[in-house]
């Protein structure tokens, strides 16, 4: 058989259990919107993606989708974790590691909703604004082991400070968020999971309701870095000598 035909029948037994989380106008968009996204090796615009499968005269219903679809989100994303799972399923000794991390996509228009300022690093170049406008997105993914690891995203919040909320929406910083998508995947998972993320969320707030949860939650070992001012870092303050 062609690989591309086999390929493709792959491709299309993974969305189909996606299928009773949508209806079936937005079951239709929902599997070109995501074929596109794969298939497009550019920019992952609507337009670009549509013209990479020859669907861009689809693009306006498909973007209306996008932009006004309405979906189970925390279903969809314990889907991909359970595909996930099922398809490479791999782990790092017992456990199934699970990275974590905040990551910027740049908005260049001040109109577009729930998007900050931001320090921009590569800023030394001359060409840069020292100063970008983004949103700022946790995303969370498998990390499976091998050479190079791989790193499989199923799932993401994207964050917004206190004064930008609409009224009645809570407001939830990047380590709640991180917690609630760590419990998430846990629940997802028959093994335990080791979450791996940078200093950023090596804190209190992290840390702490992952290695002592609450109820009959199950612990969630870490691996991270410590912080530059985490008390583990400086020295033990010299203890005086006891004359015998």
């Amino acid at each position: 058989m062609d690989d591309s035909k086999e390929l493709r029948r792959f491709w299309q037994s993974l969305l189909e259990s996606y299928g009773p989380l949508f209806r079936r106008g937005g079951w239709v968009r929902f599997v070109q919107w995501v074929t596109a996204m794969v298939q497009c090796a550019e920019e992952h615009t609507i337009t670009q993606g549509l013209t990479s499968i020859g669907l861009e005269s689809r693009w306006r219903v498909v973007e209306h989708f996008a932009e006004y679809g309405f979906w189970d989100r925390e279903a969809v994303e314990r889907q991909t974790m359970r595909l996930v799972e099922g398809q490479r399923r791999q782990r790092w000794g017992k456990y199934r590691p699970v990275v974590l991390d905040d990551t910027k996509e740049h908005r260049t228009s001040a109109d577009v909703w729930g998007t900050c300022t931001f320090h921009e690093p590569a800023a030394r170049s001359p060409n840069r604004a020292e100063t970008v406008r983004a949103h700022n997105w946790v995303v969370m993914g498998d990390l499976l082991p091998g050479k190079p690891w791989t790193y499989l995203p199923h799932a993401s919040r994207l964050y917004f400070r206190r004064s930008q909320l609409p009224v009645d929406e809570k407001f939830r910083t990047k380590t709640k968020l991180a917690v609630e998508m760590l419990r998430e995947v846990d629940a997802e998972s028959e093994t335990p999971v080791l979450a791996v993320f940078d200093g950023a969320y090596a804190n209190t707030t992290v840390v702490r309701p992952c290695l002592n949860p609450s109820g009959t939650q199950r612990r969630i070992d870490v691996v991270t870095r410590l912080r530059i001012d985490a008390r583990l870092y400086h020295p033990l303050a010299p203890q005086k000598k006891i004359r015998e």
